[in-house]
């Protein structure tokens, strides 16, 4: 976890600067939380095909979402913890909540409904 400089856009040119608190991921992290998601509902795949009549659905759908699931969270490098920023439209703070993200994350302003999309600037 580190206290990182990041950048927000909300569809203007104007870009406002803050911080957060920013944890990346390791390649093996990532694979370790893409296998337990594919584990997970392949775990559930299986303990569905005991459920009578049901079954027919959710063995499919459980061991599809397992995949799907495990291929996503391959994607997330990247993980807030908490910061703040100032909305480049209304520049009121935005607080920006723990979320899992690839290359940018988007938060809603609270003053003036605009999407702000949050991103780590490039060095």
């Amino acid at each position: 976890m580190s206290q990182q400089r990041i950048q927000a856009t909300a569809g203007s040119d104007h870009v406002e600067y803050g911080t957060a608190d920013i944890r990346s991921y390791s390649p093996r992290e990532i694979l370790i939380k893409s296998l337990q998601k594919l584990g997970m509902f392949w775990g559930l795949a299986i303990f569905s095909i005991l459920l009578p009549v049901v079954h027919f659905v959710l063995t499919p759908l459980f061991f599809i979402l397992g995949i799907y699931l495990s291929v996503r969270a391959r994607k997330f490098r990247h993980e807030i913890l908490s910061g703040s920023i100032h909305c480049p439209h209304c520049k009121t703070p935005v607080t920006i909540g723990k979320a899992a993200f690839f290359e940018e994350h988007t938060e809603i302003c609270q003053n003036c409904a605009s999407v702000v999309r949050i991103s780590i600037p490039e060095a």
